[in-house]
């Protein structure tokens, strides 16, 4: 986890908010989070987002997405996605990754879907690494609902989960022999399917601010957990920012 948190391309722990068409919402703030890495030196990082709908063209919480099929008035939109599915880990990051080669972030391209259901939306993404790093795919099914509250108050909740395959898991919480060390085991990581719970809270304020939280929950899969690399079986993230619509 890096210092830098970019939301949109956090995949399926943080629920989302639409933006208005033609509007372009920047979002910076801070945010605090529990890795499930031992010993994981930094518990917080930079916080930005950035929300955006023209047409066929989106940037949410998926990440950059292109509708080709569907419309505005259509329940179901499918769309082509370029995200960030991996998040890598720095050797410095924790005593745990010490004589451990790096692993880096990943760019991912794939497709994603959302189905409308009253106030709800059922959404599904699946992904591929195009940049060799962790060579496997992500998919992620989820619900979300929108809540508007009184002043203003826009409150949406969301569960899914989402599922990590044997390449991407194993890149990211497995141990290579030549890694393995007295208090390293070597470990090979499956594909692994992890629940999540989260929300999204948005409230204007004067002009075209408005203040952002979010947080989201994820019940970390036993291929994961079960990694000398790891020593908890779930991880949170929360986030608070200021958003400006342009």
């Amino acid at each position: 986890m890096k210092k830098l948190i970019i939301v949109s391309t956090l995949t399926s722990l943080f629920a989302a908010s639409a933006a208005m068409a033609g509007d372009l919402t920047v979002v910076g703030g801070v945010a605090t989070f529990e890795s499930p890495y031992k010993n994981f030196d930094d518990d917080t990082a930079v916080y930005l987002d950035a929300r955006y709908k023209e047409g066929d063209f989106s940037i949410d919480e998926r990440g950059f997405n292109y509708r080709v099929l569907g419309t505005d008035d259509t329940p179901l939109n499918i769309h082509a996605t370029l995200t960030s599915a991996g998040d890598g880990y720095d050797t410095d990051d924790s005593p745990v990754f010490t004589g451990m080669d790096e692993r880096d972030g990943s760019l991912d391209l794939g497709v994603s879907a959302d189905y409308t259901v009253g106030d709800g939306q059922i959404k599904a993404t699946l992904v591929h690494d195009i940049t060799n790093n962790h060579e496997g795919f992500v998919a992620d099914v989820n619900y979300s609902h929108d809540f508007e509250l009184d002043y203003g108050l826009t409150v949406v909740p969301r569960a899914g989960v989402a599922y990590t395959s044997e390449d991407y898991t194993n890149y990211y919480f497995g141990v290579r022999q030549s890694e393995a060390t007295g208090s390293r085991a070597a470990y090979t990581a499956d594909s692994a399917l992890n629940p999540y719970v989260g929300y999204r809270m948005t409230m204007p304020l004067a002009g075209s601010w408005s203040l952002v939280h979010e947080a989201a929950y994820v019940w970390l899969d036993d291929e994961i957990t079960d990694s000398s690399l790891v020593d908890r079986d779930s991880a949170w993230v929360a986030a608070f920012g200021v958003g400006y619509t342009f």
